[in-house]
């Protein structure tokens, strides 16, 4: 469904897309065409307070079109989504640190040059390097999962995290690849 909003008083816009999106049936679409900033600000912003799904696609002869998606909600289910996120992938990178936790005090004492003696408890942690790594392993392996399996949700929602989702998971797939390898590849390095 198309919606001319051009040339129109604020709150005219918000109002318009407000009816018109309430009388979609759900997984439809709503395109608003408008002109101008302040329009385009408040109907972009009325349908975050909704918690709807919209893309803002760019402008062609000075009109600025906004797809709404019936059908999509965003709220609680993607606060959660973006929590257990950073649970997972902060549990796959201190997993990941601690299965290289034998070498980790030599390696800082290279890059800092302090010594790091008080780091010699993390020894306890040597015999159980190969959990620690398969753990983190597991715990991107589902991340990735998730993403693939889940990807049209996942971007869904105007948040920070669901725009950025796939970079952070490829940096934190580097950190845990770098941090479950260094106790090997570090003696090539020092050499």
């Amino acid at each position: 469904m198309k919606l001319d909003c051009k040339d129109l008083d604020c709150p005219k816009p918000v109002i318009r897309t407000k009816e018109a999106f309430e009388a979609l049936e759900d997984d439809d679409f709503l395109d608003v065409e408008l002109n101008s900033y302040s329009s385009i600000e408040n109907v972009k912003r009325f349908a975050k307070k909704q918690g709807i799904y919209f893309e803002v696609k760019p402008k062609v002869d000075g009109i600025t079109t906004i797809t709404l998606m019936k059908g999509y909600e965003c709220g609680l289910e993607q606060k959660k989504s973006d929590k257990s996120f950073v649970a997972l992938i902060a549990g796959s990178l201190v997993s990941a640190l601690l299965a290289s936790t034998c070498c980790l005090a030599p390696f800082l004492f290279l890059v800092f040059g302090v010594s790091m003696s008080s780091l010699s408890f993390l020894q306890i942690f040597a015999p159980y390097t190969a959990y620690f790594a398969l753990f983190s392993l597991v715990l991107m392996a589902y991340l990735w999962y998730d993403f693939l399996k889940h990807r049209k949700d996942k971007l869904v929602c105007e948040t920070w995290l669901s725009k950025n989702y796939k970079s952070l998971l490829i940096v934190g797939t580097i950190f845990v690849i770098i941090f479950i390898t260094y106790p090997y590849w570090v003696g090539y390095l020092l050499e």
